[in-house]
């Protein structure tokens, strides 16, 4: 009787499982909803607003511009001078991506597969390089790039950008490097490839998941610094977005419908730009997550 049982008691159990999977996926979607929801709206708001006059603005903060108002886009493009502004930061985010594609691929090169003196020293400090903050070492950057004659310059802004992101993309690279087996570069060197040829002409291109996330990291970071630019770029003919955006907020009353220009000007080509690269973007930053 007990074992004529058990098979129903066992049929009774697997429902029980199958129905407990879905309500687990259920919370956890509305779990990831909400915080996507909490993240964008900010965002949303903000381009909504960039859309209205200043009656809208005041009688319906939180709902859609009807009608569609461009006026804040067109005085913060124009009067604002945030055409001027967005061909800084497209100028110093282009050249700040170009260089580093270049200097942390062979970095993160050098780190995972090369054998030389003081890599352990030079290794560390790298890492000692990531954990000190920018605004600690602003003054001694300042007093560099002076004496360099490169304030108020493009390329003085390009390189500090690029000294500061160095450390992290080259562990990102060598993190990518390391995946790789190094019969690839045994068997190019029986055939007499030089390490230059090996690196360019092999190890590159297997790469090209991580060199697309370096380049995207470093074009978010450049393109939404501040500190920087504010420091090394007085001169408003080379002032960049995020600077433009910091002298529309007034010290006792500030245009919102302008503001929200400015940030929807600011945002639109980094989501653009991620909305395009974004599996990329996210399958470069599961495979280079190795332990090296």
């Amino acid at each position: 009787m007990a074992l004529s049982t058990l098979p129903a008691a066992t049929d009774s159990a697997a429902p029980v499982r199958r129905r407990r999977r879905p309500r687990g996926q259920i919370v956890l979607h509305i779990y990831l909803t909400l915080i996507a929801l909490f993240s964008i709206a900010p965002l949303l708001l903000a381009w909504s607003t960039a859309f209205k006059d200043r009656a809208q603005i005041v009688s319906n903060p939180y709902g859609p511009p009807i009608p569609l108002a461009l006026d804040n886009l067109q005085e913060a493009w124009v009067s604002g001078r945030f055409s001027q502004y967005f061909l800084s930061s497209v100028i110093i985010s282009v050249a700040s991506v170009l260089l580093m594609v270049i200097v942390a691929p062979l970095a993160g090169y050098g780190l995972a597969r090369m054998k030389f003196w003081g890599r352990r020293f030079l290794m560390v400090l790298l890492l000692l390089g990531l954990t000190i903050p920018v605004t600690a070492i602003v003054l001694p950057l300042y007093t560099i790039v002076r004496d360099l004659g490169l304030l108020n310059s493009y390329a003085g802004v390009v390189l500090v950008h690029v000294a500061m992101g160095a450390p992290f993309f080259a562990f990102i690279m060598r993190a990518f490097f390391l995946r790789l087996p190094e019969a690839l570069e045994d068997a190019a060197r029986v055939d007499g490839c030089s390490e230059l040829r090996i690196f360019w002409s092999i190890m590159l291109p297997l790469v090209r998941p991580g060199v697309l996330t370096v380049a995207l990291l470093e074009f978010l970071w450049t393109w939404n610094n501040l500190l920087l630019p504010l420091v090394f770029l007085t001169n408003e003919q080379v002032r960049t977005l995020p600077i433009g955006m910091l002298l529309l907020t007034g010290r006792f009353s500030t245009d919102y419908g302008l503001l929200s220009a400015a940030v929807l000007i600011l945002s639109a080509p980094v989501v653009v730009l991620f909305l395009i690269f974004q599996r990329r973007f996210v399958e470069g930053l599961a495979s280079g997550s190795v332990k090296g």
